[in-house]
């Protein structure tokens, strides 16, 4: 178990760097609310850093246990440093009461939900110690060549890995979660199965935490519970959590971006820098991850150009250099070339000249969001239910949102391009990865859909006792938009 202080090492560098950069997002939110916000953004930035870390360790010939975990501790101890320097700028903001007299039934659902998640978790791992197929046959896989010291760890960037496989040889694969895991197999001294186990479960825990904290943060406490609630009951999320991929770290990654970017936008031109770095920590760290985070970045990083200007952009990108320049280092170095995509541009024209393909990628990913859950409790149609019940916010406010959805739409459409183009047989390509590809976006669209509704609190404003509805009623009786009562103070 001595891989045990170095995770704990991580988790306690990435608590203190979101404790320091993203005091704006959860300074008005529940006290447990922003615990597990910061939690989960803790579970995305300190793992991050670690694995870039020990990839960098890696290629100078240094990656000794004793290097590790001097490493660790001085990431953990200038993060301390950090974190301790900026608590002068974290006043104290009490917390609104939550005015929703049902929010003990949503916290009694969700950890009732939950517990049905850990058992399905704890069942999938005794059942496949190692993880499903492409966790055994790609990111363990490589994650013990890079457990492997200076002899064979770029055996983790060939094409060799995979015995050639069309389906699993992919020089290029970025190394977040394979090198964090041979990380600790180093300090472990073989190959344990608990380290990647205990990945998957923080990582799980990670999204929720994440997910529900925001929500609260950003909207309300009941939304946020609400949002929990969407995500556990997804049976792909459930399924998936325990397979030991890199997919529900992206999920994790996206989120984690887009919840910064919005809460770095709330503050208009005053957005804290520390702010603006975590926003780009989190989206530098997606192409680290997975492929499918280069479009998302690049679509997140034009958009802080034209949202934050130059200052703003110029903060972000610093904040995202460690994972762009960790995937820039591994493409550089990378030995082969990626089969999925075609070999020629004739080749690719041809593929996207042919009309069957599109409609069969179209049906694939339908499909996939079909499997989200069953149709009685299917998350989209409890969506529906959600907007119908508590209904849109204001046109004027929505319309003010929809740039936070464009990263998405350009992960998404990049992930439809390649299925078009893919040099692999398109079934068998749908089948084993179109659900995959489905869950990365599938927390930060329950996120985006949430925060464009209205609060159950706005429902009951005399027992939140912070706002005051105005006498005018919309449509099915909805209250009109809330207005507060005093402006809330800058805090800086």
């Amino acid at each position: 178990m001595t891989w045990v202080p170095a995770f704990i090492l991580a988790l306690a560098a990435g608590w203190f760097l979101a404790r320091a950069g993203t005091t704006p997002l959860f300074r008005r939110a529940h006290p447990v609310a922003a615990a597990a916000g910061e939690a989960g953004l803790a579970a995305l930035f300190g793992p991050g850093l670690a694995s870039v870390l020990f990839f960098a360790l890696n290629i100078a010939g240094l990656a000794s246990p004793i290097a590790i975990l001097a490493g660790l501790s001085l990431l953990a101890a200038g993060s301390g440093a950090l974190w301790w320097s900026t608590r002068r700028f974290q006043p104290a903001v009490g917390a609104a009461r939550s005015g929703f007299p049902w929010t003990w039934s949503l916290l009694l659902g969700l950890a009732a939900a939950s517990i049905f998640v850990v058992l399905d978790f704890s069942a999938a791992s005794a059942a496949n110690p190692n993880g499903d197929w492409d966790a055994t046959a790609i990111w363990n896989l490589r994650a013990r060549f890079m457990a492997g010291g200076t002899a064979v760890w770029r055996r983790a960037i060939s094409a060799e890995v995979g015995g050639f496989m069309l389906g699993a040889s992919h020089p290029g694969y970025p190394l977040f979660l394979s090198s964090f895991i041979g990380m600790l197999w180093t300090l472990a001294g073989d190959f344990t199965t608990s380290a990647p186990a205990a990945t998957s479960g923080v990582i799980a825990f990670a999204v929720m935490a994440l997910l529900i904290g925001s929500l609260a943060a950003r909207r309300s406490l009941g939304l946020g519970l609400l949002g929990g609630l969407l995500l556990v009951a997804t049976e792909l999320f459930a399924s998936q959590s325990a397979a030991r991929y890199a997919d529900l770290l992206l999920g994790l990654a996206l989120l984690a971006a887009t919840v910064l970017v919005d809460a770095a936008a709330a503050e208009s031109d005053s957005a804290p820098g520390r702010l603006l770095i975590a926003a780009g920590l989190a989206i530098g760290f997606a192409p680290w991850i997975k492929n499918e985070g280069i479009p998302f970045a690049a679509a997140a990083l034009a958009l802080a150009a034209w949202r934050f200007r130059i200052r703003g952009w110029l903060w972000m990108l610093l904040g995202s250099a460690p994972g762009l320049l960790a995937t820039a280092a591994l493409k550089v170095m990378a030995q082969g070339r990626e089969a999925m995509f075609p070999s020629t541009a004739g080749e690719a024209f041809t593929k996207l000249a042919d009309p069957a393909r599109w409609w069969q990628s179209l049906a694939g990913i339908g499909n996939a969001f079909l499997q989200l859950g069953p149709w009685w409790a299917h998350p989209v149609l409890l969506i529906v239910l959600l907007t119908w019940a508590f209904g849109p916010l204001p046109p004027a406010d929505r319309r003010s949102r929809l740039w936070l959805w464009v990263p998405i739409a350009v992960t998404f459409a990049s992930e439809y391009g390649l299925f078009l183009v893919t040099a692999a047989d398109l079934t068998w390509h749908l089948g084993s990865s179109v659900t995959r590809l489905v869950l990365q976006v599938w927390p930060c669209l329950i996120w985006l859909v949430l925060s464009m509704l209205r609060t159950p609190e706005e429902y009951f404003p005399a027992l939140a006792g912070t706002a005051k509805v105005t006498h005018s009623r919309g449509k099915r009786g909805k209250p009109a938009a809330i207005r507060p009562e005093s402006k809330p103070q800058k805090v800086i």
